[in-house]
Protein backbone atom coordinates (compact mmCIF):
# COMPACT_ATOMS: atom_id res chain seq x y z
CA UNK A 1 0.00 0.00 0.00
CA UNK A 2 1.43 3.17 -0.82
CA UNK A 3 2.11 6.24 1.36
CA UNK A 4 -0.82 8.39 -0.30
CA UNK A 5 -3.39 5.91 0.28
CA UNK A 6 -2.47 4.65 3.68
CA UNK A 7 -3.58 6.04 7.28
CA UNK A 8 -1.06 6.63 10.01
CA UNK A 9 -2.41 6.30 13.37
CA UNK A 10 -0.71 8.64 16.07
CA UNK A 11 -1.22 8.23 19.92
CA UNK A 12 -1.37 10.78 22.33
CA UNK A 13 -1.19 9.56 26.02
CA UNK A 14 -0.75 10.53 29.47
CA UNK A 15 -2.33 12.02 32.10
CA UNK A 16 -5.48 14.49 32.47
CA UNK A 17 -4.08 18.64 32.18
CA UNK A 18 -0.69 17.27 31.04
CA UNK A 19 -0.90 19.06 27.64
CA UNK A 20 -1.84 17.36 25.20
CA UNK A 21 -4.77 19.05 23.51
CA UNK A 22 -3.14 22.21 23.84
CA UNK A 23 0.11 20.40 21.48
CA UNK A 24 -2.51 19.23 18.92
CA UNK A 25 -4.12 22.81 19.17
CA UNK A 26 -0.50 24.42 18.26
CA UNK A 27 0.10 21.91 15.36
CA UNK A 28 -2.90 23.17 13.92
CA UNK A 29 -2.56 26.70 14.63
CA UNK A 30 -5.16 27.18 15.91
CA UNK A 31 -3.81 30.06 18.69
CA UNK A 32 -7.19 31.09 19.21
CA UNK A 33 -8.54 28.08 21.30
CA UNK A 34 -5.43 27.30 23.20
CA UNK A 35 -7.25 29.77 26.31
CA UNK A 36 -10.61 27.56 26.31
CA UNK A 37 -9.44 23.91 26.27
CA UNK A 38 -11.35 22.12 28.15
CA UNK A 39 -10.33 17.77 29.47
CA UNK A 40 -10.84 15.61 26.71
CA UNK A 41 -13.92 13.17 26.70
CA UNK A 42 -12.47 9.38 26.59
CA UNK A 43 -10.64 9.55 22.90
CA UNK A 44 -10.56 12.00 20.41
CA UNK A 45 -9.58 11.52 16.51
CA UNK A 46 -8.65 14.35 14.59
CA UNK A 47 -7.45 13.84 10.31
CA UNK A 48 -4.09 15.88 9.40
CA UNK A 49 -3.26 15.09 6.20
CA UNK A 50 0.35 16.56 4.86
CA UNK A 51 0.09 17.18 1.25
CA UNK A 52 3.33 16.99 0.19
CA UNK A 53 4.21 13.22 1.37
CA UNK A 54 0.22 12.37 0.82
CA UNK A 55 0.07 11.62 3.92
CA UNK A 56 -3.32 11.25 6.20
CA UNK A 57 -2.77 10.87 9.91
CA UNK A 58 -5.43 9.90 12.38
CA UNK A 59 -4.35 11.09 15.53
CA UNK A 60 -5.84 9.82 18.74
CA UNK A 61 -5.98 12.08 21.63
CA UNK A 62 -6.58 10.38 24.62
CA UNK A 63 -8.06 11.64 27.76
CA UNK A 64 -5.85 10.99 30.35
CA UNK A 65 -8.77 10.66 33.36
CA UNK A 66 -8.11 7.35 35.34
CA UNK A 67 -11.42 6.00 34.21
CA UNK A 68 -10.40 6.46 30.37
CA UNK A 69 -7.11 4.97 31.20
CA UNK A 70 -8.63 1.67 32.35
CA UNK A 71 -10.88 1.46 28.82
CA UNK A 72 -7.85 1.91 26.72
CA UNK A 73 -5.91 -0.42 28.53
CA UNK A 74 -8.97 -2.84 28.78
CA UNK A 75 -9.58 -2.93 25.10
CA UNK A 76 -5.80 -2.46 23.84
CA UNK A 77 -7.36 -4.05 20.74
CA UNK A 78 -8.91 -0.78 19.62
CA UNK A 79 -6.57 1.53 21.41
CA UNK A 80 -3.07 0.18 20.69
CA UNK A 81 -2.75 -1.46 17.49
CA UNK A 82 -1.51 -0.51 14.31
CA UNK A 83 -0.29 2.33 15.65
CA UNK A 84 3.00 4.23 13.78
CA UNK A 85 3.99 6.19 16.80
CA UNK A 86 2.83 7.54 20.08
CA UNK A 87 3.76 10.25 21.95
CA UNK A 88 3.63 10.31 25.68
CA UNK A 89 3.06 13.26 27.63
CA UNK A 90 4.60 13.76 30.66
CA UNK A 91 3.67 17.25 32.94
CA UNK A 92 7.42 18.18 33.56
CA UNK A 93 5.97 21.38 36.03
CA UNK A 94 3.70 18.33 38.32
CA UNK A 95 5.93 16.39 40.17
CA UNK A 96 3.03 14.93 42.70
CA UNK A 97 1.76 13.12 39.24
CA UNK A 98 5.29 11.99 38.01
CA UNK A 99 4.75 8.29 40.07
CA UNK A 100 1.11 8.25 38.44
CA UNK A 101 2.05 9.09 34.73
CA UNK A 102 5.23 6.66 35.28
CA UNK A 103 2.38 3.93 36.46
CA UNK A 104 0.61 4.62 33.17
CA UNK A 105 3.61 4.79 30.89
CA UNK A 106 4.65 1.37 32.14
CA UNK A 107 1.12 -0.03 31.42
CA UNK A 108 1.11 1.13 27.86
CA UNK A 109 5.26 -0.31 27.54
CA UNK A 110 3.56 -3.82 28.07
CA UNK A 111 0.89 -3.74 25.78
CA UNK A 112 3.40 -2.52 22.75
CA UNK A 113 5.96 -4.66 24.00
CA UNK A 114 3.53 -7.52 22.93
CA UNK A 115 3.47 -6.51 19.13
CA UNK A 116 5.62 -3.72 17.96
CA UNK A 117 4.52 -2.50 14.10
CA UNK A 118 7.56 -2.05 11.81
CA UNK A 119 8.99 1.94 11.86
CA UNK A 120 7.21 2.01 15.16
CA UNK A 121 8.19 4.94 17.16
CA UNK A 122 7.98 6.26 20.69
CA UNK A 123 8.50 9.84 21.82
CA UNK A 124 7.85 11.16 25.31
CA UNK A 125 7.33 14.59 25.62
CA UNK A 126 8.82 16.34 29.10
CA UNK A 127 5.75 18.97 28.19
CA UNK A 128 5.23 22.27 29.78
CA UNK A 129 9.18 22.46 29.52
CA UNK A 130 8.54 26.51 29.05
CA UNK A 131 10.99 29.18 28.19
CA UNK A 132 11.11 31.33 31.73
CA UNK A 133 11.09 28.69 33.89
CA UNK A 134 13.51 25.17 32.36
CA UNK A 135 16.46 26.66 34.13
CA UNK A 136 15.29 26.59 37.38
CA UNK A 137 16.55 23.88 40.11
CA UNK A 138 12.84 22.79 40.52
CA UNK A 139 12.61 21.66 36.38
CA UNK A 140 15.71 20.84 36.19
CA UNK A 141 15.61 18.29 39.59
CA UNK A 142 12.13 16.77 38.28
CA UNK A 143 13.89 16.38 34.42
CA UNK A 144 16.73 14.46 36.24
CA UNK A 145 14.32 12.83 38.55
CA UNK A 146 11.94 11.48 35.37
CA UNK A 147 15.46 10.62 33.47
CA UNK A 148 16.28 8.34 36.02
CA UNK A 149 13.00 6.20 36.69
CA UNK A 150 12.25 5.98 32.83
CA UNK A 151 15.55 4.39 31.99
CA UNK A 152 14.61 1.89 34.84
CA UNK A 153 10.85 0.96 33.16
CA UNK A 154 11.92 1.44 29.56
CA UNK A 155 13.75 -2.04 28.46
CA UNK A 156 13.35 -3.42 25.11
CA UNK A 157 11.51 -0.34 23.16
CA UNK A 158 13.30 2.55 21.29
CA UNK A 159 12.32 5.72 22.38
CA UNK A 160 13.07 9.33 22.27
CA UNK A 161 12.86 12.33 24.66
CA UNK A 162 12.03 15.87 23.78
CA UNK A 163 11.31 19.04 26.05
CA UNK A 164 7.99 21.01 24.87
CA UNK A 165 6.34 24.16 25.13
CA UNK A 166 3.40 25.26 23.59
CA UNK A 167 5.81 28.91 23.99
CA UNK A 168 8.83 26.89 22.27
CA UNK A 169 6.88 26.04 18.87
CA UNK A 170 9.96 24.90 17.10
CA UNK A 171 10.01 22.03 20.40
CA UNK A 172 6.57 20.78 19.00
CA UNK A 173 7.43 20.86 15.46
CA UNK A 174 10.59 19.27 15.78
CA UNK A 175 9.20 16.34 18.17
CA UNK A 176 6.05 16.00 15.51
CA UNK A 177 8.30 16.13 12.59
CA UNK A 178 10.73 13.30 14.31
CA UNK A 179 7.79 10.97 15.07
CA UNK A 180 4.94 11.13 11.89
CA UNK A 181 7.23 11.78 8.98
CA UNK A 182 10.82 10.69 9.09
CA UNK A 183 10.03 6.78 9.41
CA UNK A 184 7.95 7.24 5.89
CA UNK A 185 9.50 5.91 2.56
CA UNK A 186 9.14 9.12 0.91
CA UNK A 187 10.80 11.05 3.65
CA UNK A 188 13.71 8.92 3.31
CA UNK A 189 13.75 9.71 -0.57
CA UNK A 190 13.97 13.43 0.39
CA UNK A 191 16.68 12.28 2.77
CA UNK A 192 18.95 11.01 -0.20
CA UNK A 193 18.45 14.32 -2.55
CA UNK A 194 19.77 16.34 0.43
CA UNK A 195 22.66 14.31 1.20
CA UNK A 196 23.11 14.58 -2.63
CA UNK A 197 23.15 18.40 -2.33
CA UNK A 198 25.50 18.30 1.03
CA UNK A 199 28.08 15.74 -1.02
CA UNK A 200 28.17 18.90 -3.54
CA UNK A 201 28.01 22.01 -1.41
CA UNK A 202 29.65 21.37 1.65
CA UNK A 203 26.84 22.40 3.93
CA UNK A 204 27.15 21.89 7.80
CA UNK A 205 23.47 21.44 7.96
CA UNK A 206 20.55 21.09 5.55
CA UNK A 207 17.03 21.14 6.84
CA UNK A 208 14.09 20.42 4.02
CA UNK A 209 10.79 21.88 5.52
CA UNK A 210 7.38 21.96 4.15
CA UNK A 211 5.01 25.16 3.96
CA UNK A 212 3.56 24.10 8.06
CA UNK A 213 7.28 24.39 8.93
CA UNK A 214 7.43 20.24 9.62
CA UNK A 215 10.80 19.10 9.23
CA UNK A 216 10.63 16.36 6.11
CA UNK A 217 14.66 15.52 5.75
CA UNK A 218 17.43 17.10 7.66
CA UNK A 219 21.47 16.14 6.96
CA UNK A 220 23.79 17.00 9.12
CA UNK A 221 27.79 16.83 10.27
CA UNK A 222 27.81 17.94 13.46
CA UNK A 223 24.32 17.67 15.40
CA UNK A 224 24.65 20.99 17.68
CA UNK A 225 24.30 22.69 13.88
CA UNK A 226 21.40 20.63 12.93
CA UNK A 227 20.10 21.65 16.16
CA UNK A 228 20.57 24.98 15.98
CA UNK A 229 19.03 25.43 12.06
CA UNK A 230 15.79 23.19 13.74
CA UNK A 231 15.36 26.05 16.57
CA UNK A 232 15.78 28.95 14.29
CA UNK A 233 13.88 27.80 11.01
CA UNK A 234 10.07 28.49 12.14
CA UNK A 235 11.24 31.84 12.87
CA UNK A 236 13.04 32.09 9.72
CA UNK A 237 10.36 31.10 7.52
CA UNK A 238 7.53 33.26 9.44
CA UNK A 239 9.71 36.30 9.04
CA UNK A 240 9.85 35.72 5.48
CA UNK A 241 6.05 35.48 4.83
CA UNK A 242 5.31 38.24 7.49
CA UNK A 243 7.70 40.13 4.68
CA UNK A 244 4.86 38.84 2.22
CA UNK A 245 2.01 39.87 3.82
CA UNK A 246 3.60 43.37 2.58
CA UNK A 247 3.68 42.03 -1.13
CA UNK A 248 7.46 42.17 -0.60
CA UNK A 249 9.19 39.28 -2.77
CA UNK A 250 11.56 37.85 -0.52
CA UNK A 251 13.56 35.42 -1.60
CA UNK A 252 15.82 34.31 0.99
CA UNK A 253 16.69 35.41 4.27
CA UNK A 254 20.44 35.35 5.54
CA UNK A 255 21.96 35.76 8.84
CA UNK A 256 25.93 35.97 9.11
CA UNK A 257 27.43 34.18 12.46
CA UNK A 258 30.23 33.62 14.10
CA UNK A 259 30.73 30.42 15.97
CA UNK A 260 33.47 30.39 19.02
CA UNK A 261 36.71 28.18 17.81
CA UNK A 262 38.06 25.38 20.76
CA UNK A 263 40.93 26.78 22.16
CA UNK A 264 41.00 29.81 20.43
CA UNK A 265 39.50 33.54 21.23
CA UNK A 266 39.26 33.99 17.69
CA UNK A 267 35.61 33.05 16.22
CA UNK A 268 34.52 31.57 13.36
CA UNK A 269 32.10 33.48 10.45
CA UNK A 270 29.53 31.30 8.96
CA UNK A 271 26.32 31.72 7.58
CA UNK A 272 22.55 30.52 8.11
CA UNK A 273 20.34 30.85 5.24
CA UNK A 274 16.70 29.98 4.46
CA UNK A 275 15.71 29.77 1.03
CA UNK A 276 11.86 29.36 -0.15
CA UNK A 277 11.52 26.73 -3.06
CA UNK A 278 8.18 26.75 -4.93
CA UNK A 279 7.75 24.15 -7.32
CA UNK A 280 4.57 24.27 -8.82
CA UNK A 281 2.08 24.41 -6.59
CA UNK A 282 4.05 23.25 -4.02
CA UNK A 283 5.54 24.89 -0.89
CA UNK A 284 9.37 23.80 0.52
CA UNK A 285 11.77 25.92 2.64
CA UNK A 286 15.64 25.44 2.88
CA UNK A 287 17.32 26.31 5.59
CA UNK A 288 21.45 25.48 5.22
CA UNK A 289 24.38 26.91 7.88
CA UNK A 290 27.69 26.95 5.87
CA UNK A 291 30.76 27.78 7.60
CA UNK A 292 32.21 29.87 5.33
CA UNK A 293 31.45 32.17 2.36
CA UNK A 294 32.49 29.96 -0.25
CA UNK A 295 30.60 27.56 0.83
CA UNK A 296 27.26 29.45 0.49
CA UNK A 297 28.44 30.44 -2.91
CA UNK A 298 28.47 26.23 -3.51
CA UNK A 299 25.06 26.38 -1.70
CA UNK A 300 23.19 28.87 -4.42
CA UNK A 301 25.40 27.12 -7.10
CA UNK A 302 23.38 23.57 -6.72
CA UNK A 303 19.57 25.48 -5.82
CA UNK A 304 18.66 24.95 -9.33
CA UNK A 305 19.26 21.19 -9.26
CA UNK A 306 18.12 20.45 -5.84
CA UNK A 307 14.82 22.05 -6.79
CA UNK A 308 14.99 20.52 -9.91
CA UNK A 309 15.03 16.39 -8.68
CA UNK A 310 12.63 18.16 -6.10
CA UNK A 311 10.71 18.42 -8.88
CA UNK A 312 10.82 15.10 -10.32
CA UNK A 313 10.73 13.19 -6.80
CA UNK A 314 6.81 15.32 -6.54
CA UNK A 315 5.96 14.26 -9.76
CA UNK A 316 6.82 10.77 -8.79
CA UNK A 317 4.40 10.79 -5.90
CA UNK A 318 1.19 11.49 -8.01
Amino acid sequence: MSDSKEFKKILFCGLESGGKTSILLLLDKKFSLLTSVKPTIKAKRTLHTNSLLGISIVRWDLGGQKGYRKIYLGDKGKYFTEMQSIFYVIDIQDPKKFDEALVFLKDILNIIKESQPDNFQFLILFHKYDPDIKNSKKIISNLNFLENEISKIIKGVKFSIFKTSIYDEPSLLKAFSDGVFYATHKSKMFQTLLKDYMGKTYNSSTLLLDQNCFIIASRSTNQAYQEICESIAPRLTQALEKLEEWDINTIDIVTNVEFPEKHSEFQKEGIIFLRKLNIGDTRLYLVALCLNKKVKTKSYEYLPILAENLKNLLESFD
